[in-house]
């Protein structure tokens, strides 16, 4: 203590003080404390008992032992004196700011002056819990300013405060904690078991994949080989067949010509014999001429001009039609098993949260082949507006001529989609329906929701409605300007939310979509804005 003073002694002109070990500087002058763990080491130089105990000690003043905290438990509060083989704290001293094993507590227990410390529970990190302002260990909690305190402050600053004793609030805690913990643990064996399930579904589905991948291929290749082998068959009829017929006709064809042959020698024959001025040979000749050919007189021969294999043809090409339906048929069945496949233990969690939502959320454009002649469509066909003057667009198949409608361009390809849209005006339809929607015409059958092909929102500003096949359902809800809608195809769901602070929802539609779908929107004197996350779809109208 005198070396140190003395030593600072210098300093006092400049009011800067350093440790002449660390060399950290301190201004002002920061009050001193017996070092315990000198102390005790001077103490027993003193008496001429310098074990290795004490040796080690010194040189290992700033570092513990590894190995011996891993032999403690997580919660321990370790002796500050132990060095080599660390043993847990039994009291901590608050005069001294250290803790202390039993062995290393004796000291406060023979020595007078050490007896005077308040010895309390091991408690790590000693210094942080004092409080800085009385010196006073923080054994209560002010629950009104959710911070640790003194008795002294109890009575001072936090004198109006709910205090407890930190006993006490962890005894209150605990108890929540433990049902956290309870429930936590419930929890995570059911995750784990789902887990489990999970991992033995997919090694299920991959080895069925695999099998019937590998199966499947082996049966194509099979029906393959059976079209081959039906190719040559057919070949082998048609070959036969035509050999056949042409053998025939051929056979007719020589016969006919031969007698051709004869006819015409016997013709020139008997135009010689007109010209013979020899009475006598025309006579003894005559009889010859008279007499039947040497090939015979064949039946008469009935060409048939209609004779043709065309029928063949078309019995194959027939032949290819059925089997092409059957495998489109037989195709669109496979796909309908492949759907129906119960995977819904592999579906993400359902989001709730609008930030969950917008992990699905897609960028959608008004296509403005399809917007009716009143539409206006504007912000890079975001917006759409209905005005009282037509527009001078041209008139094209896809392009609705009956209701105040548009569609987006592209139909929704995630399996999973999400979008918001603002509306203001009197009234807006939003929904979504397939390709084949009728655009013709202002019946139920272009109508968003007034058919089996299309499902909607009829908003208004007091309430709104859900509408599909024509069937309608009310739905009460203050108004609502942006709207959230979630498409989940492969739960066939579609559900809509009035996006505020919170995600309300507003009505679910279960389908079993067969088609794309497209996001559809219907302005009846209204205006619309379609969402991208922050920025949305727009429906307005303006007054006529």
């Amino acid at each position: 203590m005198a070396c140190i003073r003395d030593f600072w002694s210098k300093d006092d002109p400049k009011g800067i003080y350093s440790c002449p070990q660390c060399r950290q500087t301190f201004c002002p002058k920061p009050p001193l404390s017996r070092n315990t763990m000198l102390a005790e080491a001077v103490e027993q130089l003193r008496k001429g008992a310098l074990t290795s105990e004490v040796r080690d000690s010194i040189r290992s003043a700033r570092g513990l032992s590894s190995r011996s905290k891993s032999r403690l438990s997580t919660g321990a509060v370790l002796c500050d004196m132990c060095k080599g083989e660390q043993r847990a704290a039994v009291k901590s001293c608050l005069a001294c700011m250290s803790s202390f094993c039993e062995t290393h507590l004796k000291p406060h227990q023979t020595k007078k002056s050490l007896k005077q410390h308040e010895l309390i529970p091991p408690t790590s990190n000693l210094a942080e819990k004092i409080c800085t302002q009385h010196k006073y260990l923080q054994e209560f909690f002010c629950r009104q300013c959710k911070m640790f305190v003194c008795w002294l402050c109890t009575s001072n600053q936090h004198k109006d405060h709910e205090c407890v004793s930190t006993k006490a609030e962890r005894q209150e805690r605990q108890k929540l904690l433990s049902d956290i913990q309870a429930d936590n643990q419930q929890k995570l064996k059911r995750r784990e078991q789902e887990l489990k399930d999970m991992k033995k579904m997919m090694e299920g589905v991959k080895r069925s994949a695999d099998r019937v991948h590998d199966e499947t291929e082996n049966i194509m290749g099979e029906l393959l080989r059976s079209v081959e082998r039906l190719q040559e068959l057919l070949e082998e009829v048609l070959d036969q067949a035509s050999l056949g017929k042409m053998n025939q006709a051929q056979e007719v064809a020589d016969n006919l010509e031969a007698e051709i042959r004869e006819r015409r020698k016997r013709d020139t024959e008997m135009k010689d014999l007109a010209d013979c001025a020899d009475n006598i040979y025309y006579l003894q000749t005559c009889d010859t001429m008279s007499s039947p050919l040497e090939c015979g007189d064949l039946p008469a021969v009935q060409v048939n001009h209609s004779a043709t294999f065309e029928p063949i043809r078309e019995a194959v090409l027939a032949l290819r039609d059925r089997v092409e339906d059957l495998c489109n048929q037989e195709l669109g069945k496979i796909n309908k098993q492949v759907r129906e496949i119960n995977l819904d233990t592999i579906q993400a969690p359902e989001p709730r949260s609008r930030e969950e939502f917008l992990q699905y959320s897609v960028i959608l454009t008004l296509d403005p082949y399809t917007a009716h002649k009143r539409l206006v469509l504007s912000e890079g066909n975001t917006k759409a507006t209905l005005q009282g003057p037509t527009q001078p667009y041209a008139d094209t198949p896809q392009r609705f001529d009956g209701w105040t409608q548009v569609m987006c361009q592209s139909p929704l390809q995630a399996q999973r989609s999400y979008w918001e849209v603002e509306w203001r005006g009197r009234g807006s339809s939003v929904g979504v329906a397939y390709g084949s929607l009728s655009r013709k015409g202002n019946d139920a059958r272009s109508g968003l929701g007034y058919n089996a092909q299309s499902w909607t929102l009829e908003l208004s500003d007091t309430c709104c409605s859900a509408m599909h096949a024509n069937e309608k359902r009310d739905i009460p809800v203050t108004y609502s300007p942006r709207l959230g809608v979630y498409a989940d195809l492969s739960a066939g769901m579609l559900s809509f939310y009035s996006v505020a602070d919170n995600m309300m929802h507003l009505h679910s539609f279960r389908a079993n979509f067969t088609q794309p779908i497209y996001a559809t929107f219907g302005v009846g004197q209204v205006h619309f804005l379609l969402m991208e996350t922050e920025n949305p779809l727009k429906l307005t109208s303006e007054k006529n």
